[in-house]
């Protein structure tokens, strides 16, 4: 069973090596004939968001779980951890004001 799943990996990697080199051929030809009309570079712009999206589809659903894209939730972080761990997160409030702080005189007790 396992054999099989390596060999499926395989050939979805095939797949994006060739999907990738797509892209770079369709971005080269993008970055050498800038002069070209709007209409021309707009097509060759085309090709190359719609090979990028192919790959996104056949590609990114396999992919393992922690591999996925963040969420936008996850990228902004506001200062908290809260997006990551949950609610339960130790805040400001909940540490005393130093004022608030046993005080020692260093003697025993």
């Amino acid at each position: 069973m396992e054999d099989l799943s390596i060999f499926k990996m395989n050939d979805q990697l095939k797949i994006l090596k060739d999907h990738v080199l797509e892209i770079v051929e369709n971005t080269n030809q993008f970055a050498t004939h800038l002069e070209k009309s709007d209409s021309e570079r707009q097509k060759l712009k085309n090709e190359i968001i719609a090979n990028v999206e192919q790959i996104h589809k056949s590609y990114v659903p396999h992919m393992p779980r922690h591999s996925t894209p963040l969420t936008e939730e996850k990228r902004s972080v506001k200062g908290s951890l809260t997006p990551f761990l949950g609610e339960n997160v130790i805040s400001e409030k909940d540490i005393p004001k130093l004022e608030e702080w046993p005080t020692f005189s260093g003697e025993g007790e």
